[in-house]
This record gives structure tokens, sequence and C-alpha cells, in this order.
């Protein structure tokens, strides 16, 4: 007799899915955050997407397509820089992003960025603490304490809830 798995018994049916997303941080010499502006909104996004987990893809695989979708470059993907976890609201589902590290571009990878699905209409650089009115609120956070994290030596990923470092209990 076969045992029914957790999947097929619906035991997950029970729980809130949470998407999984992945971005990529790329920087300039200054520290500055490349960001990208989809056609037709208004505000700002870093290169990344959902991660396709039903087709068997992992948030880093994600990141290495979007950006080569998004800005038309084949890089390596560097250390997982933080994952947020981010609550249900009125505008999104429950997600869990992950934020890769892109490193320092290149004056030659800057000269290649190419918009090779004709999802992003421009691109420019922007100081971390000036995100907050370029981008919905939770990514600002999530960008900004990753650019910051992304300065630093310690290698742990940091943790976040909806763009924040949670208080210590």
């Amino acid at each position: 007799m076969t045992t029914p798995t957790a999947t097929q018994s619906g035991f997950f049916r029970r729980y809130p899915m949470a998407i999984p997303s992945a971005g990529v941080l790329f920087f300039d010499e200054e520290g500055q955050v490349l960001v990208v502006k989809p056609r037709g909104r208004e505000l700002w996004e870093i290169p990344g997407g959902v991660t396709e987990i039903r087709n068997g893809e992992s948030p880093i695989v994600t990141a290495r397509r979007e950006v080569a979708e998004e800005i038309g470059l084949d890089v390596i993907i560097g250390r997982l820089l933080g994952i947020d976890s981010v609550p249900q609201g009125d505008d999104h589902a429950p997600m869990i992003a992950f934020l890769y590290d892109g490193g320092i571009l290149s004056t030659e990878q800057l000269a290649s960025i190419r918009y090779v699905d004709q999802e992003i209409g421009e691109s420019l650089f922007a100081h971390p603490d000036e995100l907050a009115g370029m981008m919905v609120a939770r990514l600002a956070r999530r960008v900004a304490a990753c650019a910051r994290h992304a300065r630093t030596e310690n290698p742990a990923p940091l943790y976040l809830e909806h763009g924040f470092e949670p208080a210590a209990p």
C-alpha cells in the first residue's frame, strides 16, 4: 500500500502559499544601486522577478534569468544579501524575497545593458537613501538595508520582515 504524500493529502493546502522572488543589487563605484523602470509604470524596481518554482527554478537561477531578460547581462550572481518575509497585503500575496549581490558593474557591462524583453524602459543609479520616493516602500526598505549590508564584511544574509530588520526578542 502506498502512503499519500503531504501534498496529496492536502496538508499544505491549509497554509497560504508565499510567492518566492529574487532580485539583484548592482552597484556603481560610489555605492549607488542600479534601478530599473518598467514601461508604463511610475515606480522603479531592481532587476529581478518571481521564481518559477513549479518549473523547479531556484531563487538564484531566477536572479540570473531575470537579469538576462531585463538588462541583457549574463553575470555570475554573488552572495545572498538578504531574505525578506513579506506578509500578505491588500495589493499582494505573501512573499519571500531573496536579494543577491551583483557587484560593481564595469564600464563594459554598463555599456552593454540592453532592455532585451522590452519590459524595462530605462535604468539609472540611485543612492540607497533616496529610494523611498522612487519605489514601493517595502522594496525601498529591502534594497536600502541590503545595500548597506553589501558594504559590510558580514557574510551572513540579513533577515528582514516587510523590509525591516526585526527587533531581537
